[in-house]
Formats: structure tokens, C-alpha cells, sequence
């Protein structure tokens, strides 16, 4: 009996060879006018990755990927009739970056979400940017030096995460976090295609021949943050305004703070310090009928780089630097915190804090939160510490 069992268990019956599938690297999502989704899958062609040709150098050249779009009423449904114009089946477990048209981001991703929520194979880890535009449009465009753009923006989106924090990488599963939570906001990077914009520019950006070239007309970069209220897009902040609200959010993990010298006479100079630390406690509370929230921020750092003429030798020279750094981050603070206040979106998740410390007021608060988060303010405590300040003590032309 029990061999007879033993050969019922043997084989893999859902097994799903590679030359069956399609590896999706990005997606894009877009609506159409009649409200339909129109779902962009890029696919990994391998033969071209693995022979080099998708680097674009001699032989016939081949693309590293290929994009095509499918219009349906569901994601669902829209992963299903691809079959109907591909030969092989879409696999998307290995995807690994989702673009939101504008148009689908103002109309909401709640079934974005619940489709990576369902779906076993959908990963809820998949990295999500915004665009100004069709999110088509930029998955067809290629990232040089890199093959696969959808990789190449998911390595991206880390990297400025890590190092500069303007923008912090945002996943499906923190997406469907701010969903849930009392501030129902979060902020989600923003992808767009600058330089010289023309039709020659952005038909060149699709092919091979870019990829031959040691500079383009065109490039993908990061330009601001989308802030999203209940799933739907709400507005922009620029840079610094990004940047403020990773300090009010507590995403800060390391950055670069460029502050003026204190002894500018006409000229601009400028020093700039690598963030190594940034400490940032938030301590709500309450005055009057309206509600308060004492930001402290703690920055530690190395001096990378200064054209101020002081002896930074000097404990007093270090001072006045430290003086002016606590002031740009608290100016940048504010940029940001003027710009929520303004959309009325609380994409910082002060509420989650107001509730923690007041949850009685919160049963009242709750149904009124947007306006009562623009009538809340901040008081913002920085303190600034250059750790290192290099190995040239002095500054060459330094004042002696």
C-alpha cells in the first residue's frame, strides 16, 4: 500500500517551464476614456539578454524587452486576455516596478490593490511610481546604460532612498498601510522623462540607437513626490517639499544638506554635509481646541565639501556651521509642511500620532480630521552636529 501511494506523489502537477512563460519586469496602469484599465506588461525577452544583442551592439539587434497593452474591466482580467495577443503566459511574480498613469492615479487604486492582494502570484513587494503621463509611454522607453528599464528604476528608486531620502521607495504592502491607517495618505515617487522633449527625441528613447550613445536627448528621472488621500491622488511637491515631508514622516535615512556661510558678503558660498544619522521624535499635543506637534530632529554628519573662507579648524567656525544647518533643515521642514497643509493631505501620519495620544478626542476628530489638520501646528526643534569635519582641517585661502 504504501508503494502505491509513493507513485501518486511523484511529478510536479502544476509545474510551468520557462519557455511557457513571459517574465514580467514592470507594469504600467492606465485608464482608458471609457473607464476601462489598460494594463502594460514588459516582458523579458532572454535570447536577447543572453546573446548581448539587447545591448544594442552589432549583429541584429534585439530588445531586452518588449511592451505591449491590454485593455479590460479588471486587472484580473486584463492579466487573462493577454493570452489572446502572447505566446507565452504572463508571470508576474518577478515584477518588479508598477507605473500609475495620472488619469488611473485620480481615479483611485483600490482594485490595483486588491488584485496584488488576491492574487497568489502577484508580490505585494512590487516597488510604485507615478507618472505625469500614460505609464505606457514610459515603459517603453529605455534607461542607458542598463537593458531592462523596469529593473533599472526599481534599482534606482533604492539607491535615492538610501542616499539622499527626497523621495522613499514605496511599496504595494506600504500603499495598502496608508489605506488602512487613520491619515489614510501616503507620498509616491514621481517618474518623468526630461530634456529635450520632441518626437524625434522620444522615438529614439524606444530603440537600440540609444544605447549607442555616451549622452541623450532624453533621460528618466525622478522630479517629485504624488501624494495620495485614500487611494487617489491629490497633488505634487516639489523637491525640498519632498524632502521636508521624509523629515516629518521619519524616512529619513541618510541625505545631503547644502547651508550657506554665515559670513557671505555678495557671494555664493555654500558647504554641504553628508547626513550619516537623522533622528527625528514627534511629540503631539494640544492647545486650546486644535492640536500641536513638537518635531525634534537630531542630525549627525560628516563636512564633505565647504567654500567658506573661516578656519573650520575653530570650535566657533564649526558653531556658526551648525547653526545654519539646523536652519535649512527647519526651512525645509516647513516647505513641506506648508505644502500638506495646503493640499489638506496628511501624508506626514499625524493622525496615527494625534490618535496614539488622544484616542477619546479621536472618536469625534476622525470625521473632521482634514480640516483640522490645516489648523494644526508645528514646533520644530533642530539640533545640528558636524561629527567629521574632513581631513583638510582648513579650507585653502582660509582666514588665519
Amino acid at each position: 500500500m504504501i508503494v502505491v501511494v509513493l507513485f501518486g506523489l511523484t511529478g510536479c502537477w502544476n509545474r510551468a517551464e520557462l519557455n511557457e512563460l513571459w517574465v514580467t519586469a514592470a507594469t504600467g496602469v492606465d485608464t482608458s476614456d471609457d473607464g476601462q484599465w489598460i494594463v502594460s506588461y514588459q516582458i523579458i525577452v532572454p535570447s536577447a539578454i543572453a546573446s548581448g544583442t539587447g545591448g544594442g551592439s552589432g549583429g541584429s539587434s534585439q530588445p531586452a524587452s518588449y511592451v505591449f497593452s491590454v485593455k479590460a474591466k479588471t486587472f484580473n482580467q486584463a492579466w487573462s486576455y493577454s493570452t489572446m495577443e502572447s505566446s507565452r503566459r504572463i508571470y508576474i511574480a518577478h515584477n518588479r516596478v508598477i507605473y500609475i498613469g495620472k488619469k488611473a492615479a485620480e481615479k483611485g487604486l483600490e482594485h490595483l490593490v486588491d488584485f496584488y492582494l488576491r492574487n497568489t502570484e502577484a508580490r505585494e513587494l512590487v516597488t510604485m511610481v507615478t507618472t505625469d503621463g500614460l505609464a505606457s509611454d514610459l515603459l517603453k522607453k529605455i534607461m542607458p546604460p542598463e537593458k531592462l528599464q523596469g529593473a533599472a528604476m526599481h534599482d534606482l528608486i533604492d539607491n535615492e532612498s538610501d542616499i539622499l531620502s527626497v523621495y522613499p521607495k514605496v511599496r504595494v504592502y506600504d500603499f495598502v498601510l496608508s489605506m488602512n491607517s487613520d491619515s489614510r495618505s501616503i507620498g509616491i515617487p514621481v517618474a518623468s522623462l526630461v530634456g529635450e522633449k520632441n518626437q524625434e527625441n522620444e522615438k529614439e528613447a524606444e530603440g537600440l540607437d540609444v544605447l549607442k550613445k555616451t549622452s541623450t536627448p532624453l533621460k528618466l528621472r525622478l522630479t517629485k513626490l504624488a501624494v495620495f488621500q485614500n487611494g487617489k491622488l491629490k497633488g505634487f511637491l516639489n523637491e525640498e517639499q519632498g524632502l521636508g515631508v521624509s523629515y516629518l514622516s521619519q524616512k529619513i535615512k541618510n541625505t545631503e544638506i547644502s547651508f550657506p556661510c554665515s559670513e557671505q558678503s555678495g557671494r555664493e558660498l555654500y558647504s554641504s554635509l553628508r547626513v550619516n544619522s537623522a533622528d527625528v521624535k514627534l511629540r503631539p499635543g494640544k492647545s486650546g481646541y486644535h492640536y500641536t506637534m513638537q518635531v525634534k530632529v537630531k542630525v549627525n554628519g560628516t563636512l564633505i565639501d565647504t567654500t567658506c573662507t573661516k578656519d573650520i579648524s575653530q570650535t566657533q567656525t564649526i558653531r556658526d556651521m551648525e547653526g545654519e544647518i539646523s536652519k535649512e533643515v527647519t526651512r525645509v521642514i516647513k516647505e513641506g509642511w506648508s505644502r500638506l497643509q495646503e493640499l489638506g493631505v496628511d501624508a506626514a501620519g499625524f493622525a496615527d500620532q494625534i490618535h496614539r495620544k488622544f484616542p477619546r478626542d479621536w472618536r469625534t476628530v476622525k470625521k473632521d480630521w482634514d480640516q483640522e489638520f490645516k489648523k494644526m501646528e508645528l514646533d520644530i526643534q533642530v539640533d545640528a552636529r558636524i561629527r567629521r569635519p574632513g581631513l583638510q582641517q582648513r579650507h585653502i585661502g582660509s582666514k588665519t
